[in-house]
């Protein structure tokens, strides 16, 4: 068979089957193209939605809420679709029972959070901002290392956890600074939606201050360790660290909540994920390589659409979530954020398993 035909035959396949495998190169640094083109992307797709966001502190509860609602079809909710294939790939030379088990680890673990939000819906909220704050702040310390070379951030145990911090309460805590009206009633909705009953969330309006204080000053201890740990070559690194962390500062401090933080989860978090996800996996680690962006887009699609389908399904289904758009309000964004953050939970253990394997080098 020729080149031509396997690579149509591999556009025309709908759904990968087959584990992803984390070879030699998928545990190397990706190239300077890939930061050139990514913030190209990210400029391009982030500097219209901040004039919008800015527009739209005056909108309908409806209309602040769409970043957040694609999310759930574009990028966002699809970003965790290929983790059954990752997790193939890590245990795929295990026996044929600790594989199964592993895959139903997954359900299992999203279904055992979402009893416990039953019982102990505060708990649960806080523990949701918190392992949020954790994932989103590792998935940035991770292209940072791979994608712009801040081998300090792999020689300092200090300097990388500061730096997680920093990136994860960029997003989770500052919006409830300036929006901390919104910020309380998204906590209030989703403890609702979790365990049946309104409960007020004064604590975060007594506490306003904090929610600027801790994101500065992990910002603040992040460049203070990595200055220490800096080393020669990686100044370029230090400085694009500088100016993404500026840049989610001003994003979070000045646009409204809901627009910041929808907008962030898709076409930042989940952009940046999903550039991890292909380059691990080979063929679009090649397609990526040569330029070929539909069929990076095809690729993606193979990977994710099917888990993706299967969990809005789910989430429908277990939380009568409703899937249109015409009157959305924060009861449907308490849902919303009540089904992510049962997947969320699993999503971040399979990322962990993933660093374990992609971030060899030992801390000091």
């Amino acid at each position: 068979m020729s080149l031509a035909s396997m690579e149509k035959g591999t556009l025309m396949k709908l759904i990968e089957w087959n584990p992803i495998p984390f070879d030699r190169v998928s545990k190397e640094g990706f190239p300077a193209s890939c930061a050139r083109v990514l913030h190209i992307i990210t400029i391009g797709l982030l500097l219209p939605m901040s004039v919008l966001g800015y527009l739209s502190s005056d909108w309908p509860i409806a209309w602040q809420l769409l970043p957040l609602y694609l999310s759930l079809f574009v990028f966002g909710m699809p970003h965790g679709g290929a983790d059954h294939l990752l997790l193939w790939g890590m245990v795929k030379k295990s026996s044929l029972v600790f594989q199964a088990s592993t895959l139903l680890a997954y359900p299992v673990l999203s279904l055992i959070y979402l009893a416990f939000w039953n019982y102990q819906p505060v708990p649960s909220a806080l523990f949701f901002l918190a392992i949020t704050i954790f994932h989103w702040g590792q998935g940035d310390r991770f292209l940072s290392v791979k994608l712009h070379g801040a081998g300090y951030l792999e020689r300092s145990g200090p300097a990388c956890w500061a730096h997680i911090l920093a990136r994860g309460s960029l997003p989770i805590l500052l919006p409830g600074y300036l929006g901390n009206d919104t910020y309380r009633e998204f906590l209030e909705a989703m403890v609702a939606q979790g365990g049946g009953t309104l409960v007020r969330l004064d604590w975060v309006t007594e506490n306003q201050i904090l929610f600027l204080l801790l994101p500065t000053g992990f910002v603040v201890l992040q460049f203070l360790f990595c200055l220490l740990n800096l080393r020669s070559g990686e100044g370029r690194a230090l400085l694009t660290d500088f100016v993404e962390a500026s840049v989610l500062f001003a994003w979070f401090l000045l646009l409204p909540p809901l627009w910041a933080i929808g907008s962030y989860f898709a076409l930042w978090h989940s952009l940046r994920h999903g550039l991890r996800i292909l380059w691990t996996d080979g063929q679009g680690r090649r397609h990526i390589s040569e330029g070929r962006f539909l069929r990076v887009k095809a690729r993606w699609l193979q990977l994710t659409w099917l888990m993706t389908a299967l969990a809005l399904v789910g989430l429908w289904f277990i939380l009568s979530m409703p899937l249109t758009f015409r009157g959305i309000q924060l009861d449907w964004l308490g849902k919303a954020m009540l089904g992510i953050s049962i997947l969320t939970l699993p999503h971040t253990v399979v990322v962990c398993l993933m660093d374990r394997i992609q971030l060899s080098k030992k801390l000091a």
